[in-house]
């Protein structure tokens, strides 16, 4: 019998939120910022945050990303790479999706080149399963 909870994960991810817990600290997040509704054009970015406690910059806005369109608002940001992929070495969590609701853009950026400063990999409005 197989079980989750004591899988030892050779991916990525994780199989358990105790594995997660057991695991080395963040050192940075992405966060999604949005202008809707503020009056201000410009376009939405997504900010990329130290978190690291023992970094000079704990805490501070480290570098930001605007999208190449306004009027997005982008929202609830995923992985190209699952949870459930926690026993597979070969996936990574390399590209953030980030789709937008007000114009159906789907934004794929590449966080796995340079962490702490992303780039936008791929834009697309009818969005294919190929990264």
């Amino acid at each position: 019998m197989f079980s989750l909870s004591l899988a030892t994960p050779s991916g990525p991810l994780h199989s358990s939120h105790l594995f997660l817990l057991q695991g080395p600290r963040e050192e940075i997040i992405y966060l999604p910022c949005v202008y809707r509704n503020t009056g201000i054009l410009k376009p939405d970015y997504l900010a990329t945050v130290d978190v690291n406690p023992e970094s000079p910059a704990y805490c501070q806005v480290i570098h930001r990303l605007p999208m190449p369109n306004l009027r997005d608002e982008l929202h609830h940001s995923g992985w190209n790479a699952c949870s459930s992929c926690f026993d597979d070495a070969s996936k990574k969590r390399n590209f953030l999706i980030l789709p937008s609701l007000i114009s159906s853009r789907i934004y794929v950026v590449d966080v796995g080149t340079n962490p702490r400063a992303p780039k936008i990999h791929k834009q697309s409005c009818h969005f294919s399963s190929k990264i």
